[in-house]
């Protein structure tokens, strides 16, 4: 697997998104370009922001909709607000995926499309987003990638990550954008977004971390997950994490404690300086509490090879 930097507008438009909710989580990392750009937007598409973001819980549009997206076929060349109303493709292409999405939860996003993100992004392009973009934004990411992709070629990825699974050793593409801080986000695909200020430690764990996504075939381990889940201080620590972490189920929130530790796990291993009970204890507030435990388990457990990863999973959570 070669891991690769790539360029890309319509990625980095879609993260932009979730500045244009107005919450300050992401406005305090995009301060100047909030500033510029959300006061141009109508009153109209910012009622329906806010509309949307009040219903789902929080203001993380982004992951969601640059997955939609890239599951279409170059993505990365073609028109975003033509892409975002081929409502059959997406939806054909995302079953072809591991990622399951409900028909009420395609007609959902759908509808936000039509109402609110196509008009979004096209009120921002026609007061000059794009050209913005290219002159502000483009010459720092193309440096920034020259650099990442002179590094990213000592790393050989494939063999400690095959230990975990079926992982598709098809080169992987790092997206850096400039509008993704403080997100990782795992495209379809060995595809992911990371932000362009991050050092090449964070990247790395970006990338280890997306790709193990999913970890699991969750039909083999549900109810082992829910017998995570189940344990009091697992509940806790969903129940009071912050609404801007983006996980609003069960499932989502024990694959990222477990994705979490792996993709740590293998950053250290590949030689990133990352020291990892300080990194969980910060992350994401803390919400992350399986995650020091199952990288204890990785050090002090080594997976064989030829051990399902659903098998591996379920001996940790009967070690509790």
């Amino acid at each position: 697997m070669k891991l690769q930097t790539g360029i890309s507008y319509n990625m980095d438009m879609l993260c932009f998104l979730n500045i244009m909710t107005g919450d300050e989580f992401y406005v305090t990392r995009h301060k100047e370009a909030f500033e510029r750009w959300y006061p141009q937007l109508s009153n109209t598409i910012k009622t329906k922001i806010n509309e949307f973001t009040a219903k789902r819980g929080n203001s993380m549009l982004s992951p969601t909709i640059t997955l939609f997206t890239s599951s279409l076929n170059d993505f990365n060349n073609r028109n975003l607000v033509d892409m975002l109303g081929c409502f059959q493709e997406i939806e054909n292409s995302m079953n072809m995926t591991p990622y399951i999405f409900g028909k009420e939860e395609f007609e959902a996003y759908f509808s936000f499309f039509t109402s609110t993100v196509i008009p979004v992004i096209s009120e921002l392009e026609k007061k000059g987003f794009y050209d913005f973009w290219v002159k502000n934004r483009l010459p720092a990411i193309r440096e920034k990638c020259t650099e990442i992709d002179r590094r990213l070629g000592d790393y050989e990825i494939d063999e400690i990550m095959s230990r975990f699974g079926d992982i598709d050793n098809s080169d992987c593409t790092i997206f850096l954008c400039s509008f993704a801080d403080p997100l990782g986000i795992k495209l379809c695909g060995n595809n992911l977004i990371t932000d362009a200020s991050y050092s090449l430690d964070i990247i790395l764990s970006n990338a280890t971390h997306e790709l193990f996504h999913p970890p699991y075939k969750i039909k083999r381990v549900r109810d082992y997950v829910q017998k995570l889940f189940d344990m009091p201080w697992v509940k806790d620590a969903f129940d009071n994490q912050d609404p801007n972490s983006g996980y609003n189920t069960m499932e989502g929130f024990i694959e990222e404690n477990i994705v979490e530790a792996l993709g740590i796990y293998v950053a250290i291993k590949l030689g990133a300086g990352i020291q990892p009970y300080e990194y969980f204890k910060n992350h994401d507030g803390g919400s992350h509490v399986i995650s020091p435990h199952f990288y204890h388990y990785l050090c002090e457990n080594q997976k064989e090879c030829s051990k399902p990863f659903e098998d591996y999973f379920i001996s940790f959570v009967e070690s509790f």
